[in-house]
């Protein structure tokens, strides 16, 4: 089948054949991660560079879904990229490690959940569509995660106005900064490109390359003092000591080259490999990894301040240094059909071959690598040399390892655990159930391991209303993650919006009061309760006191009355939620010397707390999220409006740079569990939001009238 990787040997662009199986030198390694947003065409750049570096014989295509990437039934169903893929080529004697990302915004996690693996982030932009959602979000990660970014403007073919991608350039300057210069300049409308660091001559669509190629030198050299003399003097500066200063400003983040591409013609792949082996930084002189020490978790980016980190968390900076005890971050782990668990780990120091041990995270049970991994989409051929420190391989069947853990020697401490990205909150959500009877179990286990393969989708089992729900990012993310469930464990499910976590309180003081006497021949029940109800303030949940005086019930019988309680607080009094912020107070009774039991106490305590609730002016409570938008500028009254119809409130909208604004509000969960459909209909896609849980508060009369209502509780027996 054509886009296939060949898995005896590889063929490379000079025309020799190498195994497939060598190991690389920190130096000789180029790790890069391709993001942005869907339809910028990284999974067809991924592809042009492995033909072009000799992985792949020829092209395939993402319309005819064979691509090497792209090889999971879901990507192919779905034309688009569904989960990150791993992938190696060799150019001009060094590794590149390639990581390609989704980019549709419901699979963010994934592409961030790359982030960590790599020194350089390719951040591609579609030259039809411009800057999208994608594109900020995760140029803006990778920033705070410490790496070194590129921006690629690719699909030039399609654009036949080259005033078009120059005011492309502009605009990305714009958004993003002054730091963002172009490195190379198309030519013959999308056929080819001219190097501008390499060279300062040459015909372009638009710009002038001496002038471009002077800008650059200028941001470049000011890394370096010396070398800034130099320049200043009039002093021509070799070449090579311009791509180590370029690296130390890439790294610094001092500047940012935009290059150009078309990449289904393989315009500009070639000049793209060039400048990621000679100008990208490679593990040996990128920026460290950081640990941290004594953390119990990841540390995500944006709370590594000084401030933000608890007491006893120590920041890290590990070298990249062979010689060093092993350390591996494993940053992500899948649930391959025919090698079982496969976790991806960047080694950090240290290096790594069969018979190397290692311990997981805290475990205390050493392992040994068995059989250490490259991945070339859906292929896994052996490294059968040395792993060494920078580089990206894979291990199989460890059932031990899970995402976000530090491999480690034995004999060392575990004291580590890693930076990763700050991940949205999955807030979109769907109740399932299996659709063959006993499955259960089984579900339970696949979601299990679909949440550990993703950081935005997870599973829970909610024990109000009794429904296993699983969250993501919108409804694309769960129903491919449905998809995976059918595809690789077959098994299938149906689902229906969950139920909204309302909860009950009380606005006011009220007394209750029943009695339970019941003659069924012999020996009886009998209890009677009296008690009062009081208001507490938000979030303080329940207080249960015992204020009866003269035995008129027993002290054996207070701890079944307050069972009795405990049931309502459960199962709800008017609408069959949970009750809370509530103060209970048992004041009298009556008893029966012989009657008398635990039951009928209980039964007392329900039934006369049910009593005093329906009194004490009951209110639902409904879960109130933060939400932050980021719209275009002139979406801005139509998403306001939106959301005060929905019964939000608008907090503040900030100004962002790209005519972007950030609108800060709160809404009622039940209003916003759709939200991703509604905001991308409203801005054609060019809207994203975060969501996060806020607290409880009352909910309008109107609404609780028809939750009510529509309650029917079951028919219990006194």
């Amino acid at each position: 089948m054509q886009g296939h990787v060949r898995r005896a040997q590889r063929q490379f662009a000079k025309g020799a054949l190498m195994p497939a199986t060598a190991s690389y030198r920190p130096a000789d390694i180029r790790n890069i991660v391709l993001v942005g947003h869907g339809g910028a065409g990284k999974t067809t750049l991924a592809e042009a560079m492995l033909h072009r570096c000799g992985v792949i014989t020829r092209m395939g295509s993402v319309d005819d879904a064979n691509t090497t990437s792209d090889f999971e039934p879901e990507a192919r169903q779905h034309k688009h990229s569904t989960a990150s893929t791993l992938l190696f080529a060799t150019h001009q004697n060094r590794e590149i490690n390639l990581i390609d990302t989704p980019g549709y915004p419901d699979f963010i996690g994934q592409a961030l959940a790359a982030l960590p693996a790599a020194e350089t982030a390719v951040i591609v932009v579609n030259a039809e569509t411009g800057i999208e959602v994608n594109t900020r979000r995760l140029y803006y990660a990778a920033g705070e995660m410490g790496l070194a970014r590129m921006i690629v403007i690719n699909k030039i073919d399609k654009v036949k106005d080259p005033g078009i991608l120059e005011s492309l350039v502009s605009t990305l300057k714009e958004s993003f900064g002054p730091e963002l210069h172009c490195i190379n300049l198309p030519k013959d409308y999308g056929r080819d490109v001219v190097d501008c660091f390499d060279q300062d001559h040459g015909n372009t669509d638009f710009g002038d390359v001496k002038a471009i190629h002077q800008e650059m030198v200028e941001s470049v050299v000011e890394m370096d003092d010396k070398e800034m003399e130099k320049y200043l003097s009039g002093e021509q500066i070799p070449l090579d000591e311009l791509r180590e200063c370029f690296i130390k400003a890439m790294n610094a983040g001092h500047v940012v080259p935009i290059l150009f591409a078309a990449a289904k013609i393989e315009t500009g792949v070639d000049d793209l490999l060039h400048i990621l082996v000679e100008e990208a930084p490679s593990p040996a002189n990128g920026k460290m990894k950081r640990l941290f020490k004594g953390a119990r978790a990841p540390v995500h980016a944006g709370d590594t301040s000084a401030a933000s980190l608890p007491e006893g968390f120590e920041p890290v900076e590990i070298p990249c240094d062979e010689a060093k005890p092993l350390l591996a971050h494993v940053f992500k782990v899948t649930t391959d059909p025919y090698v079982g668990k496969l976790a991806m780990l960047r080694i950090l120091q240290g290096k790594m071959d069969s018979n190397t041990q290692f311990i997981s995270g805290e475990e205390k049970k050493a392992h040994k690598t068995g059989h250490v991994l490259k991945v070339e989409g859906r292929d896994h051929p052996e490294l059968n040399a040395v792993a060494y420190a920078g580089d990206i391989v894979a291990l199989a069947k460890v059932e031990e390892i899970h995402v976000d853990q530090i491999l480690h020697e034995p004999g060392t401490p575990s004291l580590y655990k890693p930076l990763v990205p700050k991940y949205p909150t999955p807030m979109f959500a769907l109740a399932i159930e299996p659709k063959a009877r006993g499955d259960e179990v089984k579900i339970s286990g696949a979601l299990q391991k679909l949440s550990e393969e993703d950081p935005t989708f997870r599973s829970t089992h909610d024990p109000q209303t009794h429904e296993i729900v699983i969250h993501g990012i919108g409804e694309l993310h769960l129903r491919v993650m449905l998809e995976k469930m059918k595809n690789r464990f077959n098994l299938e499910v149906t689902t229906k919006p969950p139920k909204i976590a309302y909860r009950e309180t009380i606005t006011a003081k009220a007394e209750g009061h029943y009695r339970h006497k019941k003659q069924t021949g012999g020996a009886g029940q009998f209890g009677e309760v009296y008690l009062r109800v009081e208001p507490l303030d938000r979030g303080l949940g329940f207080e249960f006191v015992n204020d009866v005086f003269g035995g008129s019930i027993p002290g054996q019988y207070i701890p079944s009355v307050e069972k009795g309680v405990h049931d309502v607080l459960t199962n709800g009094a008017i609408a069959g939620y949970p009750v809370q912020d509530i103060r209970v107070i048992v004041t009298d009774g009556k008893h029966h010397p012989v009657d008398s039991k635990d039951i009928a106490f209980r039964t007392a305590g329900k039934f006369a707390l049910r009593d005093a609730i329906t009194k004490a002016r009951p209110s639902l409570l409904e879960p109130i999220v933060n939400m932050e938008i980021t719209v275009p500028e002139r979406h801005v009254g139509d998403i306001t409006g939106d959301l005060n119809g929905r019964r939000g409130r608008i907090n503040g909208v900030d100004t962002l740079p790209g005519a972007m604004s950030l609108i800060r509000a709160v809404a009622p969960l039940a209003e916003v569990m759709t939200y991703n459909n509604q905001l991308r209909s409203v801005t054609s896609g060019q809207g994203s939001f975060i969501m996060e849980f806020s607290h409880y508060d009352v909910v309008p009369p109107q609404v609780q009238a028809k939750i009510v209502a529509a309650y029917k509780p079951k028919e219990e027996p006194e």
